[in-house]
């Protein structure tokens, strides 16, 4: 059924209500099919959500030590601080981990490849150009600022509209994703740099 019109006052929707229950018609519930939904769902969804995440990072870690062999030591390194520091705030804050901050930190980390790749493949081309190792790194993390601050700047702001303007789960993904982006950030940035300048 569908009830529709301009209830701009009371008394039309005053007058709507009486209608309604005037015209009302004797009858009795017949339930079809009933389900009981208990804890056990709740916690396969977390099971599935958990197991998707290790895979996704167990991955990241392989494909990051085979492609960058060293420096995807140091990308692992910053890469568990960040999620350290992402567990630790979403603690600080008493979020409650559900499906959807699941899903935010999944990405989180996918984006936290993407700073260290941003970076690495800069140092790559200053090293193809005959620059010195540690020059390379130094003009490789100076070049890729623009581009990641860029990046993420844009990704907090629609963290912050999804924050504003969504409700439930949207919110908690909205919350991971922005403190996920900031700690990325920082551990690509400045972990990932203390890590380099010690090796060289």
């Amino acid at each position: 059924t569908s009830i529709s019109g301009g209830f701009d006052d009371v008394t039309s929707a005053s007058d709507l209500a009486n209608i309604l229950s005037i015209g009302k018609l004797p009858t009795k519930t017949e339930i079809v099919e009933e389900a009981i939904v208990g804890p056990t769902l709740g916690a396969d969804t977390v099971n599935a959500g958990f197991w998707s995440f290790a895979l996704g990072f167990l991955l990241i870690i392989l494909w990051m030590l085979g492609y960058y062999g060293g420096a995807g030591v140091i990308s692992v390194i910053a890469l568990t601080i960040n999620l350290l520091l992402i567990m630790g705030s979403l603690a600080s804050f008493g979020t409650v981990l559900t499906l959807a901050g699941i899903a935010g930190i999944v990405l989180t980390i996918g984006m936290a490849v993407d700073a260290n790749v941003i970076i690495y493949e800069r140092i790559r081309e200053e090293l193809r150009l005959g620059v010195e190792w540690k020059e390379a790194c130094m003009k490789g993390f100076g070049n890729s600022y623009s581009s990641l601050i860029d990046a993420n700047i844009t990704t907090v702001i629609v963290g912050i509209v999804l924050y504003n303007f969504g409700l439930g789960p949207i919110k908690g993904f909205a919350t991971v994703l922005i403190i996920g982006v900031i700690s990325s950030v920082f551990t690509a940035v400045l972990i990932s740099r203390v890590l380099f300048e010690r090796q060289i």
